[in-house]
């Protein structure tokens, strides 16, 4: 690997989670709480390389004392990182938020839709509010990450109203759902939605985002949208998926064990090894594109599918229409937003 090219390290503090998403992917097999002798041993690793480093799990706030102590060992022996957490904000209190601000993390809070939508589908709806609320309060903005089924998606624009009345929100990204841990087990009570409903929502969003915007004041960016804008709007963008299309991610769960993405911890095949080996492969994940992606207007700006979904789901022709719509909508909102 050469030297100061960025990797993206995420530290799994835990398996472990205070809530039972329907949908969670993550195996019942790894359980336990990451060590620091072990996160230690992963930064010496990539202490040459500028890291752009993400706490994960299960949810990593239960093993918060570690991220504290992670920070300490950064700060001590002057690496180069950037910090950021995925969360579902439930454990963020006043003191908490306190020390994410004092650390610079760059926050994603998982939220799947206004309340009464987030709560049947993930729980804590409240617990994660007061959390979000705490952070307002020290000035910290956060962006909203919502996985999209087809029990939410006719309801996603009203999270663009929720997230006007949390007051810290910068924006709002949205996941495809994978089919393996609990979407596995709960095929009868959750799926994904279908393509045209996809489309809808994401327009819908986009509007109302617009709407609340030229009426209030408040800028709550899509996601897919930006990413399709800085796509269109910079030839030479890479044309990677993400950070595991090109080989520069490594997922560390507590047992030091390493893969390419969390999705992706049941499928042998994706095992780079284990950190207290000394040595890690490094894997890139293959560019996903479907029959109808040459024939695209988008097809030269598009990173194409996301490869561990698409692997997981096993390359299932409505994932691929899926990925497909959510991409070439974006970039239809885009184009027109270029005019």
């Amino acid at each position: 690997m050469r030297e100061k090219e960025m990797v993206l390290i995420v530290l799994w503090t835990t398996s472990r989670c205070n809530l039972k998403c329907r949908y969670c992917y993550a195996s019942p097999c790894q359980q336990g709480d990451m060590d620091f002798g072990t996160a230690v041993q992963i930064l010496d690793y990539f202490g040459k390389q500028p890291m752009k480093l993400q706490f994960a799990g299960g949810e990593p706030l239960l093993n918060y004392e570690l991220i504290c102590r992670i920070y300490e060992y950064v700060q001590q022996r002057g690496y180069d990182v950037r910090f950021q957490m995925q969360t579902n904000g439930t454990l963020i209190d006043s003191e908490k938020a306190k020390g994410i601000k004092e650390m610079n993390i760059a926050l994603g809070v998982s939220l799947d839709g206004p309340p009464d939508v987030n709560e049947m589908l993930r729980g804590g709806t409240k617990l994660a509010v007061d959390g979000l609320q705490c952070l307002a309060h020290e000035g910290i903005m956060v962006n909203l990450n919502s996985v999209i089924t087809d029990q939410n998606v006719k309801r996603l624009p009203e999270l663009a109203d929720f997230a006007l009345y949390l007051g810290n929100v910068a924006g709002i990204g949205l996941d495809l759902l994978r089919d393996a841990g609990r979407a596995r087990e709960n095929r009868s009570l959750i799926a994904r939605p279908s393509p045209e409903e996809l489309k809808q929502a994401l327009v819908s969003l986009f509007q109302r985002c617009e709407f609340l915007y030229q009426h209030f004041g408040k800028r709550i960016a899509v996601r897919e949208v930006e990413e399709a804008k800085r796509r269109l709007n910079c030839p030479e963008y890479s044309n990677n998926y993400c950070y595991a299309s090109c080989g520069r991610s490594y997922v560390f769960l507590p047992s030091g064990d390493v893969y390419p993405c969390g999705s992706l911890i049941d499928y042998t095949d994706y095992y780079m090894g284990n950190i207290a080996e000394g040595r890690l492969k490094s894997i890139a994940l293959p560019k996903m594109i479907t029959g109808k992606c040459r024939g695209c207007d988008y097809f030269s700006f598009c990173p194409g599918g996301c490869p561990s979904r698409m692997i997981i789901n096993e390359n299932e022709s409505k994932e691929e229409v899926l990925d497909c719509v959510l991409k070439r909508t974006a970039f239809e909102i885009a184009v027109k937003l270029c005019e």
